[in-house]
C-alpha cells in the first residue's frame, strides 16, 4: 500500500500546478492526475453539481488504487472535501487561498485576492477572511479567468491583455493571492505587471506539505522511488 499512487484531481489543467509542487515535495511518490474536463468549470456550478463531479473523480481515482487524494481546486475543496472524508477511508488534502500567509507577510499595503465567484461565496472562505482580515484585503472574484486559462493551455502569454486589464484596477497592492489553481499559471504575467515589486502567494506548497505530513502520520510514505506518473481525462 505504501507504494500505491497518490491521486490529484481538478476540473482541468489548474491542478497540474499543484501536482508539480507535490512532485517536488514528494520525489519518491507515484501519482495519478485526473482532469475533469467534461465538468469544467466548477466555479459556476451548483453545490449539488460539484459534489457529483467530485464524487466521480474520487471513484475514478479509487479505481486506480490511490492511497490518498488531493482536491487541487479551491472550489471543490470548499464544497465537497468534508463529505469525502466521511465516505472514504483515506487521507484527503484540499486547497484554500493563501490568505493567512499573505496577510502575515504584507504589513503595509493591501492584499489582492483573485479567485472564482463561487469560491468567494463559500462559507469556508468567508470564515478564512473573517479570521485573518486586517482591513486591507481586497476580494476580487473573476468570472471567466479560469476558463480562459483552460482555453490557452498551450500559450498563457496570450492572456497578457485580459490579465493586465484585471490588475490595472489594483495597481497599488503589496501582495497578490492566486486563489484558484488555474491562476497559478498566470504568475509570470502578474509578476510582469507589477515589475517584480510585490509578493505573490498560492496554496500549492501548503497543500503539498500537508500531504507529506498525512502520509508520514499514516505510515504511507513510499521508499522505493517514483516509477509512475499517469494522466486521466474524463
Amino acid at each position: 500500500m505504501n507504494d500505491a499512487p497518490i491521486g490529484v484531481f481538478d476540473s482541468g489543467v489548474g491542478g497540474v500546478s499543484v501536482l508539480k509542487t507535490c512532485l517536488d515535495v514528494l520525489p519518491n511518490e507515484n501519482f495519478v492526475y485526473l482532469a475533469d474536463r467534461s465538468g469544467m468549470p466548477y466555479g459556476n456550478k451548483s453545490h449539488e453539481e460539484i459534489e457529483k463531479r467530485v464524487e466521480l473523480c474520487v471513484r475514478t481515482l479509487q479505481g486506480e488504487g490511490v492511497k490518498a487524494v488531493v482536491a487541487a481546486c479551491n472550489t471543490a475543496t470548499n464544497v465537497g472535501i468534508a463529505s469525502l472524508r466521511k465516505k472514504y477511508d483515506m487521507p484527503f488534502v484540499g486547497l484554500e487561498p493563501a490568505v493567512k500567509p499573505a496577510v502575515a507577510a504584507c504589513t503595509r499595503g493591501n492584499v489582492l485576492v483573485l479567485l472564482t465567484p463561487l469560491a468567494a461565496k463559500q462559507e469556508k472562505f468567508r470564515e478564512l477572511v473573517k479570521k485573518h482580515d486586517n482591513g486591507r484585503l481586497i476580494i476580487a472574484p473573476q468570472e471567466d479567468l479560469a476558463e480562459k486559462v483552460e482555453e490557452h493551455i498551450d500559450d498563457f502569454r496570450a492572456l497578457k491583455k485580459p490579465t493586465f486589464d484585471i490588475l490595472r484596477a489594483y495597481k497599488n497592492v503589496e501582495c497578490v493571492v492566486l486563489g484558484c489553481t488555474h491562476y497559478v499559471f498566470l504568475r509570470p504575467l502578474v509578476e510582469e505587471f507589477y515589475g517584480g515589486r510585490i509578493k505573490i502567494f498560492d496554496g500549492n506548497d501548503g497543500a503539498a506539505r500537508r500531504l507529506k505530513t498525512l502520509l508520514e502520520q499514516n505510515g504511507k510514505m513510499s521508499c522505493l522511488g517514483r516509477r509512475s506518473l499517469k494522466f486521466i481525462v474524463i
